[in-house]
């Protein structure tokens, strides 16, 4: 019986290890050895204004879009000049966004800023004035509109695209494997374009305990979307964490913060607070485990040896210098009675997991930290504009019903904060390396990515409840103003 149990145990272990994209990658040599030279050359002030900067463009271009004055939706389709404008500008912003991140996963496919320019503008256009005419035929609001300009968009971006590319996909067939691939990628980030919305419409049609075990299904669909992610990279680990993080947990952020907004108790709030704690427990007990084989490794080096008091980076640096370039004062440093052969190919291999592991889990620490404020910051912004008055989410709400939903979500950014400073002194106490840099030389080295994936879903989320985007749509998502359980009025 107690050989089933172990027996059990050990698969049940090993599925959910199988599931974690943390443990689904390394990183590559070269990247190793750029994040060494980023380290070195890293000063204090420039790592502070990266972490603070990284949010700034996207909640920015979320609040100027609010500032173009809009007409209420029932003054009709001829009336509503600037909303179309403004369609037209967000919707080539999010498809000028979408052939960002294209380029940046794939260099072979990126365009440069005319085309760039050209393509996302007029794809905007045309889908626009076939929306505009769908209005003057039918109706206005549009149910559902948000979506429906979604396919007349996207037909002129691939016809676009094709005249663009089409004689290279004719010489390079190969490109069709990144096309493939990034298709598959946005695909993903489409699909929580409709899984979320859903999501959210059942939450805040639930009250009290069954909310709170409602909730229980947000990380469900955040397991599965990662996952789906990270299967569309296979063969991409070096770009695999800012493509799950900044796709599956900025969506995951934001509905969480809008769930904590229209939660009907402060139990609903400890529930989603639970939950995160006992994920951050697990998580970081399973890579103290990975952890520890590596540490196992560099225990063969003696204390009075020259690199004892190296990090494992610079070990490893070592290390690959012996693979790469033997010479005689290389070997006797890290050779001989230090690793065997084997032993210095296994310690590369982990060494470079672990480090895919820490850009994983400071990543998402991060993300978790930043996105619920820079939501209340758009949402505090939106409630003194006039444009206001014509989102579900905002009509009727008062000061203190703002205040209330807003120390809610910076209560649970604060929980978040306080996991990101352990997960950072666990790792650098484990590792001897310094997390924050490492978080640096992401948010840095992809900005382009990382600006374009903040951007394209923040501007697509908080523009949702708009009221002349159908009332349909706006009913299934982010809060619903009569569910603010914290009205001091």
């Amino acid at each position: 019986m107690a050989r089933w149990l172990q027996d059990v145990h050990h698969r049940l272990v090993k599925a959910w290890m199988a599931v974690q994209v943390e443990f689904q990658g390394h990183y590559s040599v070269e990247r190793l050895k750029q994040l060494d030279a980023f380290s070195k050359t890293l000063s204090t002030g420039r790592m502070i204004a990266v972490f603070l900067l990284t949010p700034v463009p996207c909640l920015v271009l979320s609040v100027l879009k609010e500032m173009l004055p809009l007409n209420p939706a029932e003054a009709g389709v001829y009336n509503n000049d600037m909303f179309f404008i403004r369609s037209w500008l967000v919707t080539g912003l999010i498809g000028a966004s979408a052939l960002v991140k294209m380029g940046q996963g794939s260099p072979r496919l990126k365009l440069n800023a005319l085309q760039l320019a050209v393509v996302s503008l007029l794809s905007a256009g045309v889908a626009v004035m076939v929306i505009y005419g769908i209005c003057a035929a039918t109706v206005f609001p549009l149910p559902f509109g948000i979506l429906v300009v979604a396919p007349p968009e996207v037909l002129m971006l691939a016809a676009c695209f094709a005249y663009i590319f089409g004689p290279r996909l004719r010489a390079e067939p190969s490109l069709w494997n990144d096309i493939n691939q990034q298709v598959s990628v946005y695909n993903c980030q489409v699909a929580l374009t409709f899984i979320y919305p859903l999501y959210i419409f059942g939450f805040v049609s639930l009250t009290g305990v069954n909310q709170a075990l409602f909730v229980l299904v947000l990380p469900i669909i955040k397991l599965i979307a990662k996952n789906s992610v990270s299967r569309a990279l296979a063969d991409y680990d070096d770009v695999k964490p800012q493509y799950v993080i900044f796709i599956v947990e900025v969506f995951n952020a934001l509905y969480v913060s809008s769930a904590l907004q229209s939660a009907s108790s402060w139990t609903l709030t400890a529930t989603i607070m639970v939950i995160d704690v006992v994920h951050f427990w697990v998580s970081m007990r399973d890579v103290m485990e990975i952890f520890n084989e590596m540490k196992m490794l560099m225990a063969n080096i003696p204390q009075d040896h020259p690199i004892a008091k190296e990090n494992f980076l610079q070990v490893v640096l070592r290390v690959l210098a012996v693979e790469s370039e033997p010479n005689d004062e290389v070997q006797e440093q890290v050779s001989g009675a230090l690793f065997s052969k084997t032993e210095r190919a296994h310690l590369i291999k982990k060494s470079t997991r672990v480090l895919f592991i820490t850009e994983y889990i400071v990543l998402v620490e991060y993300v978790e930290v930043v996105i619920p404020i820079v939501y209340s910051i758009y949402r505090v912004a939106l409630f003194n504009l006039p444009n206001s008055a014509y989102f579900d989410s905002m009509a009727g709400l008062t000061s203190a019903q703002l205040l209330s939903s807003v120390l809610n979500v910076l209560a649970y950014s604060s929980l978040e904060f306080v996991s990101l400073i352990l997960s950072i002194i666990i790792l650098n106490r484990a590792l001897g390396l310094s997390t924050l840099r490492q978080l640096a030389f992401v948010l840095e080295t992809h900005a382009g990515m990382i600006q374009a994936t903040l951007i394209d879903i923040l501007i697509y989320v908080t523009q949702i409840s708009l009221a002349h985007l159908g009332k349909r749509i706006a009913n299934c998502l982010l809060d619903d103003n009569d569910k603010y359980p914290y009205d001091n009025s």
